[in-house]
Parts: structure tokens; sequence; C-alpha cells
């Protein structure tokens, strides 16, 4: 139903406006719309509770958590918990541990996160499933996996990049968020048939930050 509002005419007392039965039957008839779509038809549900928190516990209830791209996420340390739809990757993302975690699902196949650390402006270190300890450890990507490299702790100082090469251009295909100065979060989903196996990952701002990354 479209608003109903009531008719008070141009100026008082001009007799222009709704009657009394007029005008109350059109706020009876938007308070009914009101009671039936926040509700039962009689009693408001009450979503957001006394604490400010969504409660609703019956209905097809519809909230949409959606983002363009990964560097449009919120920060994932302000929203810890919160989850999220990013389009431009099709996944959808929960914020945990000070950074955006993505869901496993059919179309990206296994999923593993490094999060890089850094021993100076001379390497970087990393964390995570069966990661090396050591300064510029090397890396086994598997063709049809995901790779989420996280570092968010490291962007400002030293953006990382996959590249084809030590000093060479950056490699793309299936790579997200490629030296992304916002989030630090990289998505590489390894293609079947990549143009290169034998790949590294580099700081753009320091040289000697350099890993290789091999893809079998």
């Amino acid at each position: 139903m479209t608003l109903q509002t009531v008719g008070v005419g141009s100026s008082p007392n001009d007799g222009a406006g709704d009657t009394l039965r007029t005008g109350a039957t059109k706020i009876n008839a938007n308070f009914t719309e009101i009671y039936a779509a926040l509700g039962n038809g009689s009693t408001l549900t009450d979503i957001i509770d006394g604490n400010g928190l969504i409660n609703v516990s019956s209905g097809a209830n519809k909230i949409v958590f959606y983002y363009a791209n990964l560097s449009d996420l919120p920060s994932a340390g302000s929203y810890h918990g919160a989850v999220a739809h990013v389009h431009a990757t099709g996944g959808l993302y929960f914020a945990h541990g000070g950074a955006w975690v993505r869901l496993n699902d059919e179309t990206t196949g296994p999923v593993t996160k490094y999060t890089a650390g850094t021993n100076g402006s001379s390497a970087y270190t990393f964390t995570g499933p069966g990661a090396t300890s050591g300064n510029n450890p090397n890396f086994t990507f598997y063709k049809g996996h995901t790779y989420l490299l996280n570092n968010s702790a490291n962007v400002s100082s030293h953006p990382l990049q996959i590249r084809t090469s030590n000093g060479g251009s950056a490699f793309t295909t299936g790579v997200t968020n490629n030296y992304n100065s916002t989030n630090g979060l990289t998505q590489f989903i390894v293609p079947h048939e990549p143009s290169d196996t034998s790949l590294v990952y580099q700081c753009t701002n320091h040289s000697s930050m350099v890993g290789n990354i091999t893809i079998v």
C-alpha cells in the first residue's frame, strides 16, 4: 500500500482538509500495514532488543551484506564476527583475528590463509598451515586451490605483490587485490593452466623481501 497522507488543508480551519473520520481511517490503514510488515498484525516484533541487537525469532528474514570489492570491506578488527559477501570474488567472508577470512565453497576449492610478518625491510615471514619459519620462505601452491595472503599489518610500508619474477610484472591471473594498499589481503585462486608455474611474492618497496611460489 502507498503511504496515505492525511489532508490538512492549506491554512487552519479552511475546511479543505480531510474529515476526522477520513483522516483516522488513513492513519489506521498506515498502522495496519506497519504491524503486518513488522509483526503479526496486532503486535510488533522486537527486531532490536534492549541491548541494540537484532533479534528475530521467525520468518524468512533478509539482510544483505554486499560489498563490490575486497577493498570495500570495513576494518575486520573493528567488526570482529561480521560477515560479508564480496561480489568481485563471489565469496562469503567473516571477520576474525583482524582479517577477513573467506569461507570455503565449491567454486574456490580448498582455501589456505597465510599471515605475513616482516624482518625489518629485508624479509617477509609467514605463519599459517605448513608455513616454513625463517625469512622469505618458499611456497608450493596447488592448481585449483585458493590462497589468502594477509599482509594487513605491513601493507603501508611493505606492500606485497605476486609477480612473474624477481622485479618482474604483476601476475594477475586468478589474483584479486594484488598489491592492495587498503586492506592488505591478496587472494590467489590458482588456475589449472597458469601461464607460468614459477612465480614470486615481493615487496614493491624493498626488492630483498622476495620469495618463490611454485605451482604444481
